[in-house]
């Protein structure tokens, strides 16, 4: 283990050697200030930036640009393309809502029309039946008013009948006799026809 520490002090003194030599190599180069701000070295900067500026140049005329270019046209196309389709589907679009509103016109004046002839078809047919209706009806009111007048004289001759009864009746308890049928059904017209009167 003894052996082993000079070689470490060796390896740390080689270590501070060299941090000392790099930190005096630093030194002087910021004395001497940026490589590119060096007056000798322009015409060497002047000359490799003039064969990059070139290269540059050739590459972006030679190689950018007909790509750019070539992009740029292909999307002219496609738009151009786009819009023909579009006022081509707007043609369309235009000459459909024409045919869709001359169907609609047209199904809507059958329509009225299929109204107005059911409405005339109707009102005829109520006409007939209202007709048909009350002459029936009329014909069963003056059935009902003979029926009525039928009854109405047998009623009057039953009540006559019974009034003639009713009166020789009282006559017979107030009196004590039996009137005459004459006297009675002459007495029961009068009251009768006063009555009517």
């Amino acid at each position: 283990m003894l052996a082993r520490l000079p070689s470490i002090r060796l390896t740390a003194a080689g270590l501070m050697l060299a941090l000392v030599s790099t930190g005096a190599s630093r030194a002087e180069e910021a004395k001497e200030g940026m490589p590119q701000l060096d007056p000798h070295s322009f015409a060497s900067q002047l000359f490799w930036l003039a064969i990059f500026f070139v290269l540059v140049f050739l590459f972006l005329r030679f190689v950018g640009l007909p790509r750019v270019t070539a992009i740029i046209d292909e999307r002219a196309k496609t738009i151009g393309g786009d819009i023909a389709s579009a006022e081509l589907l707007r043609a369309q679009a235009a000459e459909a809502e024409k045919t869709y509103e001359t169907t609609m016109a047209a199904a809507h004046g059958k329509a009225r029309q299929l109204l107005a002839e059911t409405h005339e078809q109707n009102s005829a047919a109520l006409t007939e039946k209202t007709r048909a209706a009350a002459a029936t009806f009329d014909l069963q009111v003056g059935e009902a008013v003979s029926r009525i007048d039928v009854a109405r004289t047998e009623a009057l001759k039953g009540i006559r009948e019974v009034a003639r009864g009713l009166a020789a009746d009282i006559t017979i308890k107030l009196a004590g006799h039996a009137p005459g049928a004459d006297r009675v059904a002459l007495a029961v017209d009068n009251a009768a026809g006063q009555e009517n009167a």
